[in-house]
């Protein structure tokens, strides 16, 4: 089939490596002029890495192996670990921290040139019974069998073929960056997270001294941002590493990010036409989740649709309800996860490592696809 993408991001690349590889003639079209090398760090979980092998690409030389997730209180004190060694161990598959940019990198550089092409920003889908139509802004069209929308939360794809609004706000944002440090974390394993009673924050080494930080804090739509001085203020008094951390960036290293959540539709096109990732799914980043469900999208698609060459339509809506399930565990438990922040249960009591160990293992399978159970 002639597949057309819209979107070159995570998703929209990788669907078109396994379309590829599944013999199809793929195009992908992005608006921007070339790849996108902002959004700081992206946590590709243990299905993330496995979607990524199946489809053919490996990150063992970019970002930062993850072997540990601490979770402590803006006291100090300890409320649970995870041993990702021995989740790496039991799904056969590793967590790795590594900058958006090298991940899309990483991918894109799997994909011919020819594949490629910036600069299209698409503004309308016409699906007929036998063909799709996108066309773009500079008066072009492309024309193909199929249609795929990984064009992100404000997706113009999902908004042609389904109609409604964009995500919603969530009521929380975070303030974030990537950022070469100096502090202990940002050469180690392992991630931190620390909660507060209204606000969390957390640290992720991403590799070559790059440290992936972020704090969350309760934002009604409208409010102004805040300032590197407003969260040094804030953030007064929390445990290493964020004194250090907020003293040695700057203004510039200060990214801002709503969290948003869409409502999950049962069917996600039509006869000819489907979405992935943020278009259809996106969700809160409590549970580091977005990138690897998207990553799920973009194999178990790539799978559905490697043999077939008439009507893409049953292998479509075949994708749809057997992601649809998976993902709305995985959206749900985010948006609770999410939630949560504004009350003590996150605060209450600590957990042994061995049970916080399996509670991650379960909620990565519970959510997966491409994760298959094995014996305990």
């Amino acid at each position: 089939m002639r597949v057309l993408v819209i979107g070159a991001g995570i998703g929209g690349l990788a669907v078109a490596k396994g379309l590829l590889d599944g013999g199809h003639d793929v195009a992908v079209f992005e608006h921007a002029d070339a790849l996108r090398d902002g959004g700081a760090a992206v946590t590709v979980w243990s299905n993330g890495t496995a979607a990524l092998g199946q489809l053919g690409v490996t990150l063992e030389d970019v970002g930062r192996p993850l072997h540990s997730l601490k979770s402590i209180t803006d006291s100090g004190r300890l409320l649970w670990e995870a041993d990702l060694a021995d989740v790496t161990e039991r799904l056969g598959s590793p967590t790795i921290e590594t900058p958006r940019r090298l991940l899309t990198g990483k991918i894109a550089a799997a994909l011919p040139e020819h594949v490629l092409h910036f600069g299209r920003r698409c503004i309308a889908v016409t699906e007929t019974a036998d063909r799709v139509v996108v066309d773009f802004d500079d008066g072009t069209s492309a024309e193909g069998d199929l249609v795929i929308g990984a064009d992100g939360q404000r997706s113009v794809v999902r908004r042609e073929l389904l109609g409604g609004g964009p995500a919603r706000h969530t009521g929380w944002a975070s303030w974030q960056g990537l950022t070469r440090s100096d502090v202990p974390v940002a050469h180690g394993h392992q991630t931190v997270n620390i909660a507060g009673r209204v606000a969390h924050c957390g640290f992720i080494p991403a590799g070559g001294g790059l440290l992936h930080w972020w704090f969350d804090l309760p934002w009604r739509q409208g409010d102004e941002s805040l300032s590197l001085r407003d969260l040094r203020r804030m953030f007064t008094g929390w445990p290493d590493p964020v004194g250090p951390l907020l003293a040695e960036v700057g203004p510039d290293d200060l990214g801002f990010f709503p969290h948003i959540r869409h409502v999950v539709p049962r069917v996600w096109g039509g006869p000819r036409s489907t979405l992935l990732g943020d278009a259809v799914h996106a969700m809160p980043p409590a549970v580091a989740q977005a990138a690897n469900q998207t990553l799920e999208d973009a194999w178990l698609l790539s799978h559905r649709l490697a043999d077939v060459t008439g009507e893409p339509g049953p292998a479509l809506r075949a994708y749809e309800q057997e992601r649809r399930s998976r993902v709305l565990k995985v959206s749900r438990t985010a948006a609770f996860t999410s939630a949560q922040r504004s009350t003590p249960l996150q605060r209450v009591g600590r957990l042994p490592k061995w049970i916080a160990t399996r509670s991650q293992v379960a909620s990565l399978r519970s959510g997966s696809t491409v994760l298959r159970p094995v014996p305990a």
